[in-house]
């Protein structure tokens, strides 16, 4: 995880029966008419797996991952097979030491509202098998989550550049994040930790001034802290610029201080981050992710 230190209408009273019953008739067809297309907008997915894991991996790593998987492949069931989520992957990825997890970058893309948003979701059965005798064990899960399909949304005039001293770094290390866009603008960090929870870098609420200067650099001092029991960790920091402010990012989890580190920011955050990326409008908006590799030493 990274910190940033710093009654009844008058009007139908006159009205014939007839007309009145017309009228509530015709406005409960409308209002059915609306609700059917609504749902029309939702698909419902139903996914029930399991994956293998070293023994050497704890049951809570292996709750996370198997999540992980199965929202990759709900949004996989849903979206049009049109999607190209390779090249929309490497456009948002922003590299500096050649190491790069494809699928956590590819997961936590298909995660956000760029390609498709889950609006709810529901684990409906959970559990690790362990044969006997063996190494390895498989966590099972039963997943369900209805998601909104929305058509890849792209605006080629708004960029931002975004640089980082490095991407590999130790515990406790410090490294430089600059961030220039060409539009004024408002910048939201997310950093996507390990557990796939989202814990917010940037704004804060010790530090909430988030507007950026079109063609000014903003710059700041970033500390990667790893879990005190890893040893290894990999992290997305994940780069919202919207032309417009997002409201409700005060409900985030966040690094308080350098004593005060959010590990862990609860599976709550997952469908919060969904909803928080809903409110704004794509076309306002431009989204990076870049991978930390932290080491314990």
């Amino acid at each position: 995880m990274v910190g940033v230190y710093q009654g009844w209408i008058p009007a139908f009273a006159g009205m014939a029966k007839f007309g009145v019953i017309r009228i509530i008739t015709l406005l409960i067809f409308i209002f059915c008419i609306g609700s059917l297309a609504g749902k029309e907008k939702y698909i419902s997915v139903e996914i029930d797996t399991s994956q293998a894991f070293p023994i050497s991996v704890s049951v809570e790593q292996a709750r996370s991952k198997t999540l992980q998987l199965v929202r990759q492949l709900a949004m996989e069931k849903a979206l049009p097979q049109d999607v190209n989520l390779s090249s929309f992957t490497s456009s948002q990825y922003v590299e500096k030491n050649f190491q790069f997890d494809e699928r956590i970058a590819t997961s936590i893309f298909m995660n956000c509202s760029s390609s498709g948003r889950i609006i709810s979701e529901e684990i409906s059965n959970d559990y690790p098998y362990f044969p006997k005798k063996s190494q390895v064990y498989r966590y099972f899960m039963k997943y369900k989550a209805k998601i909104l399909p929305l058509e890849i949304a792209y605006n080629p005039s708004i960029d931002m550049n975004v640089k980082l001293s490095k991407t590999l770094l130790k515990d406790k290390e410090e490294f430089s994040l600059t961030v220039t866009p060409n539009q004024d603008g408002y910048l939201y960090l997310f950093d996507y930790l390990p557990d796939n929870s989202v814990a917010m870098v940037f704004p804060t609420l010790r530090f909430p001034a988030n507007v950026l200067k079109s063609g000014e650099a903003w710059q700041q001092k970033l500390t990667a802290v790893i879990a005190p029991d890893a040893e290894h960790s990999i992290e997305t920091l994940y780069f919202v610029f919207s032309l417009e402010p997002i409201a409700g990012w005060e409900s985030f989890k966040s690094n308080l201080s350098d004593t005060e580190l959010v590990f862990n920011a609860g599976e709550e955050s997952f469908m919060l981050f969904q909803k928080w990326l809903g409110k704004s409008d794509p076309m306002k908006r431009l989204e990076k992710m870049a991978q930390l590799h932290i080491f314990a030493d």
